[in-house]
């Protein structure tokens, strides 16, 4: 009796769960619902150069949730390499950015950080070797 009832639960709370998942995604595309709406953010970027690559520390602050595009270029040997990075902010909470791109001969290296919510560019620093 047991047996019989644990298969169709499971299977239940399996459809149910996918339900869930995919109703979040659903609604968001709906007309007349709205995306959170955009934060403004507030930082600072530093980049270095250094024997083992380009190193880019500083932080950000934003007023709300967003998703921010660290774009790195590091410049080696005559060849420019871009590295992006997404680092996800939290409301009113600092985020510290604290990366090396790793790299041999290193001559310059920039960085910006970008909201993606609104395209703004939150700060940018260069260095040269």
């Amino acid at each position: 009796m047991t047996r019989s009832l644990v298969r169709p639960l499971v299977v239940l709370s399996l459809v149910a769960a996918a339900a869930a998942l995919g109703a979040a995604p659903a609604a968001a595309a709906l007309p007349g619902v709205s995306a959170l709406p955009s934060a403004s953010c507030a930082g600072n970027l530093k980049v270095s150069v250094g024997t083992s690559g380009a190193t880019v520390t500083g932080s950000v602050t934003c007023s709300g949730l967003a998703t921010l595009n660290l774009v790195t270029s590091v410049t080696a040997g005559g060849v420019t390499s871009t590295v992006n990075s997404l680092l996800s902010a939290l409301p009113s909470l600092p985020l510290p950015i604290n990366t090396t791109v790793p790299a041999v001969g290193v001559t310059a290296a920039c960085a910006t950080l970008v909201n993606t919510g609104t395209g703004v560019t939150v700060s940018g620093s260069c260095s040269a070797g």
